[in-house]
């Protein structure tokens, strides 16, 4: 029998990580950079968005409050989410190309990104829904032992519903931080590899049973530590655009109020845009180094 090469380790995670992010700083964020769209919408729509005393007294909104609250609202739920899907995929195809030792311009990276977009999103759906099962099995029998009990009116079956509860809750916590590592990779095979979303789900897991713990480190300190870098870039920046905000005397609270909702809004955006290359970049390694 053959041993399996040993993974990257952390430190090697986020050392080439970073080197490869700031070899092609331009180009990922070339792709990236989209996600600024979503900021300037955000901008937009905060520019007309009524003010939270206007929202409580129940008050009529005009239609430039209407057009902010429903710009607001697309921008949440419809675009932010499209823009995001389509980046993770373009970064991935262009990462994938890299590693396989060619080169992918951002704008071809973007049109492949959408060619594999469908695809990719099916096999996100499915990589949900099978957490969403395993929160089912944790919380659904105790559910069903509690509302039978209810409908019968059987206390004794009511507190072991409750016992059972308690347990069902750790079930569901420990199966749903399982299923989400054993089915993380899922997406990014559809996207490198074409696989549909049941052979990518049945590969993430083969490639990772058996590597649960060491997998889950190399996932979560890499991102943890971007995730610091980002807070801490974000902070300094909220920071200095408080100060000229608040040095702006002649500006008035209600615009100084909203100016802040916009900076709030904005600056972790724009953070985003910068460190969503890092995260991509790292879970195409890990996958590279599961699969050698």
């Amino acid at each position: 029998l053959t041993m399996s090469k040993t993974l990257i380790s952390v430190g090697e995670l986020i050392d080439q990580s970073w080197e490869l992010y700031r070899s092609r700083f331009v180009e990922f964020l070339s792709i990236s950079g989209w996600l600024i769209l979503t900021a300037i919408l955000y901008a937009l729509a905060l520019a007309f968005y009524p003010a939270a005393s206007i929202l409580q007294s129940g008050a009529q909104l005009t239609a430039g409050e209407t057009l902010g609250v429903v710009v607001f609202t697309l921008t949440t739920f419809l675009v932010t989410p499209i823009i995001s899907f389509w980046i993770f995929t373009s970064l991935a195809r262009m990462l994938g190309t890299h590693l396989a030792g060619d080169r992918m311009n951002p704008s071809r990276a973007m049109r492949e990104g959408r060619e594999i977009f469908l695809k990719a999103l099916l096999t996100s759906v499915m990589v949900v829904l099978m957490v969403l099962f395993a929160i089912v099995i944790g919380f659904g029998p105790p559910v069903l032992i509690a509302t039978l009990g209810s409908l019968a009116n059987i206390d004794s079956v009511i507190m072991i519903a409750n016992v059972l509860l308690i347990v069902g809750i750790f079930v569901a916590l420990f199966l749903s931080i399982q299923w989400t590592i054993y089915y993380l990779f899922a997406p990014l095979l559809t996207i490198l590899d074409g696989l549909p979303g049941k052979a990518a789900l049945e590969n993430s897991r083969r490639l990772i049973q058996g590597r649960f713990w060491q997998v889950l480190m190399r996932v979560a300190v890499p991102k943890l530590v971007f995730i610091i870098f980002g807070i801490i870039a974000m902070s300094f920046i909220a920071y200095m655009a408080d100060v000229i905000v608040s040095a702006s005397s002649s500006i008035s609270l209600d615009v100084q109020v909203r100016i802040g909702s916009m900076v709030e809004t904005v600056v972790p955006i724009l953070i985003a845009a910068l460190i969503n290359p890092l995260m991509i970049i790292s879970d195409v390694l890990l996958l590279r180094s599961l699969r050698d």
